[in-house]
């Protein structure tokens, strides 16, 4: 084999060797920038029209593929507001539902009828190791900051009154609260269990 040739074909193997490594790091980078992408160019879905998964035991990983197809067709995503929280710089869309190209990029609503502002609004979503990286800083998260809900007509503020680790199986934080209540839901860094994130709204604003 010629050498220019085992030059050509080291300097592959040394790159897909390298992307590999780094993949990680790739797909958290693209996911955090697709998130943002779609803040700023949604488009609110009426919710009314939209037919969605909510069986979170069928949630895969995070692959590539989800991130890019969400972000090729993100105007086709069921977008239905933005969750904020700005002392941990987490700004991602909301979509219905809980199929894997929208938690690719945002957090999704956890049951088909919950409303923003009563009842127990849960939200899961990945976790990732990149700091501004989807569910990520939500490990960043202390009580007493603030949570904020936005659709296309009014800002819903929360204050975070607690955090506990569970396990996958505690599916009583889903349970419908006499007052209006936020649960966020994400992994914990090894993925054994559950951060539980609690919020009580506190103002309601067009």
């Amino acid at each position: 084999m010629k050498r220019h040739v085992r030059w050509i074909i080291g300097i592959c193997l040394l790159g897909s060797g390298l992307f590999f490594l780094t993949s990680s790091i790739w797909k958290e980078n693209l996911a955090s920038s697709t998130s943002q992408y779609v803040v700023e160019h949604m488009e609110l879905q009426d919710k009314s029209e939209i037919e969605s998964s909510y069986d979170f035991a069928a949630v895969t990983p995070l692959s590539f593929t989800d991130v890019l197809q969400a972000r090729n067709r993100f105007h086709q995503l069921p977008t239905i507001g933005v969750i904020s929280i700005p002392d941990v710089s987490l700004e991602l869309p909301i979509i219905k539902g809980l199929d894997d190209e929208g938690l690719a990029v945002g957090a999704g609503t956890m049951r088909p009828d919950q409303q923003m502002g009563k009842g127990n609004y849960a939200l899961a979503g990945h976790y990732l190791q990149h700091a501004t990286a989807l569910f990520g800083p939500l490990h960043e998260v202390h009580v007493g900051m603030k949570i904020y809900l936005r659709d296309d007509t009014h800002t819903y503020e929360y204050i975070v009154t607690s955090l506990e680790t569970v396990s996958p199986d505690q599916v009583d934080v889903l349970d419908e609260t006499a007052t209006p209540t936020l649960t966020l839901i994400t992994c914990t860094f090894d993925t054994t269990e559950r951060l539980i994130v609690k919020g009580s709204l506190v103002t309601i604003e067009s």
